[in-house]
């Protein structure tokens, strides 16, 4: 006679199933994870010797605490100051196989700028890639959340997840309120790219409580002329180009900017595009400068 389990067993099933975290694993089985193209990466161990081939994959495996685990970066990583002493085995010609292999990773993390086709290649030599790729603000968060899976550190990535959704709402929150929200232009490089529909920053200016002038461009990266930017007449200037030399006074000096709000009114600001740009934990630092910059006093 077949025997059915009890109510009790029923419940308990369920909620042991509820309450298991979606990365929880047996110790000792391997650490099976699915990157940002589907692809499943299987790790017999959790890896020891891990490659950053992106700047802000570094900035992740630092965050979590696996800098001592990070044995090589690539040409742009600049963050934290630890990582410009590592071998770089990714230049802006592409990946250096023969360092690469010499290093004997366990693991290599890529990211959107990396080339498919490089990704393949590597995969080619039998070593194992996992790719980032998000696409908007709550995609770093589970990006940090999948490095540490495959890093065999789901409890630190989910307290680093957890800290930085903590101050994402600080901000959200603080912001909601809010009726004034004064329109902005982010400035890539003197010949007026900027940032549009799709962007990051794009992102970050409308949750730190501003309008981008340029939200309604569907391409994340557009070019404005001098007469539409002029037409728009931004009340907050971001310089994403400050660090190549762009200062306030040079921008108040453009002819015919003398008339655009942010420059009567002083609120043209140099900004560190990497606090934008990157999606690592750092975009909440972004997002929270952006926030005090729109609107003094508001934020704690």
């Amino acid at each position: 006679m077949k025997r059915f389990p009890s109510a009790l067993a029923v419940l308990l099933l369920l909620f042991g199933a509820w309450a298991a975290p979606a990365h929880a694993r047996i110790p000792g089985s391997p650490i099976v994870v699915v990157d940002d193209q589907h692809t499943t990466l299987t790790l017999q161990t959790a890896p020891r010797r891990i490659i950053a081939l992106a700047p802000n994959v570094a900035e992740i495996l630092f965050s979590l605490g696996l800098g001592p685990r990070v044995v090589g970066v690539s040409v742009a990583s600049d963050y934290p100051a630890a990582v410009k002493k590592l071998p770089v085995v990714y230049t802006i010609n592409g990946p250096v196989l023969e360092k690469i292999l010499a290093l004997k990773p366990d693991l290599l993390i890529s990211a959107a700028i990396v080339p498919q086709t490089t990704v393949t290649k590597l995969r080619s030599l039998h070593l194992k890639v996992l790719v980032t790729n998000p696409s908007d603000i709550p995609g770093i968060l589970h990006d940090i959340t999948l490095v540490g899976d495959a890093a065999g550190v789901p409890g630190t990535a989910a307290k680093e997840v957890a800290g930085l959704q903590r101050r994402i709402n600080a901000v959200t929150t603080a912001i909601a309120p809010l009726k004034s929200r004064p329109t902005v232009f982010y400035e890539l490089d003197k010949t007026l790219y900027t940032v549009g529909h799709g962007s990051f920053m794009d992102s970050l200016i409308t949750m730190a409580g501003g309008r981008n002038v340029a939200a309604g461009v569907n391409n994340p990266y557009p070019q404005l002329s001098a007469e539409a930017l002029l037409a728009d007449n931004p009340q907050v200037i971001l310089l994403g180009d400050a660090a190549y030399g762009i200062s306030v006074a040079s921008v108040a000096a453009r002819p015919g900017w003398s008339a655009i709000s942010a420059v009567k009114n002083h609120r043209v600001y140099p900004f560190n595009d990497d606090l934008a740009s990157r999606p690592g934990p750092r975009i909440v630092d972004g997002l929270e400068k952006l926030a005090r910059l729109l609107h003094p006093g508001v934020l704690r």
